[in-house]
């Protein structure tokens, strides 16, 4: 119901719709699509984990928002409504439970859809550092996941080549659409002719030009994208341990 005030608020349902995606195509998160303001599974309503990431970065660069996440609990005023009927003051409480349990955890937010299963953007700060975990696709919706990739990228992230970084706003070009391949020419086509195929067989268009990396000038600019990495590293972890209880059991028997 909130979402929906916020969008009349903003010109109107159609009006919403077209300022998020524009939004995300300023931010690069070119592979988000918006059809419903409230985020609900609606038709080619779709986003990912690295769209995530840029949305919760530019997200809590906003110091309303950054408040407002980190906030356990807040009342909402009672009031009369239009028959007159008086409604007392009630609570409202945060459902990230990463605030509750992680130190240095600064949000950002959990969700669920039929379509998404659980999805999730936590972040945390350490010694001056942010990180920002994205999840999509989760059966559980444990906040658990997050804190482990998170402990894993405060303990490895000076020591590990970073396999990307989250682009900065109107850094990236939007992606160019497949190019279409034409028809062979009719005499080709019929097997008539023997001449090379013109008009473009197998061109591709223009790349766009790649950016040059980013200088991060504020705090949230060191934001690293954890998705790929982190998760390769737990699996390296994972590896190293089992590896090391078979040799133990294999010493025990002989």
């Amino acid at each position: 119901d909130a979402v929906y005030a916020l969008a009349d608020a903003a010109g109107g349902y159609e009006r919403t719709v077209e300022l998020m995606n524009a939004k995300a195509a300023e931010i690069g998160a070119f592979d988000t699509l918006t059809v419903d303001p409230s985020g609900l599974d609606d038709g080619e309503q779709r986003s990912s984990a690295y769209d995530l990431a840029l949305i919760g970065r530019d997200a809590m660069r906003l110091p309303a928002f950054r408040n407002a996440i980190t906030k356990r609990d807040a009342v909402f005023p009672g009031g009369k409504d239009k028959n007159g009927k008086v409604w007392p003051a009630f609570h409202v409480y945060n459902i990230n439970d990463l605030l509750k349990h992680y130190p240095g955890a600064i949000g950002i937010k959990p969700g669920r859809t039929d379509r998404a299963q659980h999805t999730f953007i936590g972040a945390a700060t350490r010694g001056g550092r942010t990180l920002m975990v994205t999840q999509m696709g989760s059966v559980t919706g444990s906040w658990k996941p997050t804190a482990a990739l998170l402990d894993w990228g405060f303990a490895n992230a000076d020591r590990v080549t970073p396999v990307g970084r989250l682009v900065e706003p109107g850094e990236a070009a939007a992606p160019t659409p497949a190019a279409t391949v034409p028809p062979l020419p009719t005499d080709l086509a019929d097997g008539t002719g023997d001449a090379a195929p013109t008009g473009g067989l197998g061109t591709q268009s223009t790349p766009a030009p790649v950016a040059a990396p980013a200088t991060p000038e504020t705090a949230y600019d060191r934001t690293l994208s954890l998705v790929a990495v982190t998760a390769a590293g737990l699996v390296v972890t994972t590896t190293a341990v089992l590896l090391t209880v078979m040799l133990r059991r294999r010493r025990r028997r002989f």
